[in-house]
């Protein structure tokens, strides 16, 4: 999509971390911290619904390698893992992305909520609900086996006559 940042960041490679043919992963160029990142896949997608389930595997085994990343290589001592999806979540590019927001203790950045009590009579509902159209998940997308080559044994040529002692010893039951 032409007009879409990630994807502009992702064409021209802009503070480029990690890449493969599936996900791109880079510094956010508005970071909520230092080493705040951003994972991506290449295809957009403006939701998650719409990444294939392979691809969020991929971008969730990405995810917690960089989250390692960050602790290993700046001494993060904590991060938030978030997906902001869609508008009402605070989702304001429309291309599907987590984001790696490394922390450390006291470092004034406040991502904390206030629960909201719910009746019993609430989530009984919500549960149901939830339960019932849980129960349409269909089984994960599988990705298309790709074609494994196998190669034949190269062929063991002998490089010197043997040793006779090391022969020798071979016989000796």
């Amino acid at each position: 999509m032409s007009d879409c940042d990630i994807c502009k960041q992702i064409k021209e490679r802009n503070n480029l971390l990690y890449e493969d043919e599936k996900i791109a992963a880079f510094l956010s160029l508005n970071p909520a911290t230092a080493g705040h990142i951003i994972i991506a896949p290449k295809q957009h997608a403006p939701i998650l619904e719409q990444v294939p389930d392979f691809i969020v595997s991929e971008l969730f085994i990405k995810a917690n390698k960089l989250s390692i990343a960050c602790f290993e290589a700046i001494g993060a001592e904590g991060t938030n893992i978030i997906i902001q999806n869609g508008i009402a979540a605070g989702q304001s590019v429309p291309h599907t992305t987590i984001h790696i927001v490394p922390r450390k203790e006291n470092d004034g950045l406040n991502l904390l909520w206030k629960p909201k009590q719910q009746s019993e009579e609430q989530m009984s509902t919500l549960e149901l609900m939830i339960k019932e159209e849980a129960k349409k998940i269909a089984p994960f997308e599988k990705e298309k086996p790709k074609p494994i080559e196998i190669k034949k044994p190269e062929e063991i040529k002998p490089t010197k006559e043997e040793n006779y002692m090391i022969k020798q010893l071979k016989r000796i039951p």
